[in-house]
């Protein structure tokens, strides 16, 4: 697999071991092979349906736990038709395993036997799912004050898991120690097989809105790669002749930190010191300070012809009540774009179509509502 540098440009042979190229960017994997409507395995409801479209060493699955193929369904929300993209019906409760089943069977393919991740919670239990179900040991770094309801996730699949004190940063810090040591960085925001899994959200919405696709996508964003996924994804059916023009992405994030919000709405060249907060958001899944791909998801913003939105703290908790008592139970972090979707609406057309990506399942956040 050749990979690209998305920093300094530098292209190579991709390998676990060498994770991000050594000017410190993150690789960057674009399939050459284009997408096309026969090539779809309409029988395999998950992410392998579109396995044809992965490069040829990572092909053959080695085990499944269904990621992939959620639902999209029709929900009437401020007095205004939307489609709600419900990926937090996954095997671990978020989106995430779309790109960690691709990355671990990856990586159960080279036999890699011990992996490291960094996470909040939801890619950490994700891995440490997957890692379970390969018979791979994982490691997972976390932030001591991550949700105790993830951390009990994680450590019911056997995972080992360490509680990083301080902020998030320190829980990377970490991680890297471990990789050092010789374990192989399981990484959600380097990986590029994990962007690469991310994708097939955008070709499963293709599918579902009958080979069109929307006006407008909005996501919550942290490291991005949800963002990037809808993007790169719809990018590819461009690429392929399959979609004149992709759909405008909105990226949703909480007013306490929106380091993407505010280095789009500012034009930033270069990236700006972002201090933490004096308190936390609600949405600690978006607690990102120096998101690892911003140059990426500037890029994704302004040729999608999209914006950002910020969501102030006291609207997420009414946002999230709101959206469950239409049936919909999500996290926090998933919540905010419900709560960005009165000031959007006041930007785009009321008959454009919109998709909504809900990425995180409220039972993984249960104290936040008690």
């Amino acid at each position: 697999m050749r990979v690209t540098c998305e920093s300094c440009g530098k292209t190579e042979q991709y390998a676990f071991t060498n994770w991000r190229c050594d000017c410190g960017g993150a690789w960057f994997l674009e399939s050459n092979l284009p997408l096309s409507m026969d090539a779809v395995h309409k029988d395999i409801n998950s992410i392998w349906r579109y396995q044809d479209y992965f490069p040829a060493e990572i092909q053959e699955m080695n085990r499944s736990m269904g990621a992939g193929f959620t639902p999209l369904l029709p929900c009437r929300l401020y007095d205004r038709d939307v489609n709600l993209k419900l990926d937090y019906l996954m095997p671990t409760g978020s989106f995430k395993d779309r790109g960690v089943e691709l990355m671990l069977n990856a990586m159960a393919a080279e036999r890699i036997d011990q992996v490291a991740e960094d996470s909040s919670g939801n890619a950490g239990a994700s891995v440490a799912a997957y890692a379970a179900r390969m018979g791979i040991r994982a490691s997972i770094f976390t932030p001591a004050h991550a949700s105790p309801v993830k951390l009990a996730q994680i450590a019911l699949y056997g995972a080992d898991i360490h509680k990083i004190p301080g902020p998030r940063m320190n829980a990377t810090n970490a991680v890297l120690q471990a990789v050092d040591g010789g374990m192989v960085y399981a990484s959600h925001a380097y990986n590029p097989i994990y962007l690469l899994g991310q994708q097939t959200v955008a070709w499963e919405v293709w599918e579902q809105w009958h080979y069109q696709v929307p006006d407008w996508v909005v996501v919550p964003v942290g490291q991005g790669g949800n963002l990037l996924g809808y993007f790169e994804g719809f990018n590819a059916l461009r690429k392929s002749g399959l979609i004149d023009k992709p759909p405008g992405l909105i990226a949703v994030q909480p007013a306490r930190l929106a380091p993407i919000c505010d280095a789009f709405d500012q034009n930033w060249h270069t990236w700006s010191t972002v201090g933490l907060p004096e308190e936390g958001s609600l949405a600690e899944g978006l607690a990102i300070i120096s998101p690892l791909r911003w140059k990426h998801m500037l890029y994704a913003l302004s040729h999608s012809g999209g914006f950002c939105v910020k969501v102030a703290e006291e609207a997420i908790l009414p946002a999230q009540r709101y959206i469950a008592q239409k049936g919909f139970f999500v996290e926090p972090t998933s919540a905010v774009v419900i709560a960005a979707l009165p000031d959007i609406f006041k930007i785009i057309e009321r008959n454009q179509s919109v998709v909504i990506s809900l990425t995180g399942s409220g039972l993984k956040s249960v104290s936040a509502v008690l």
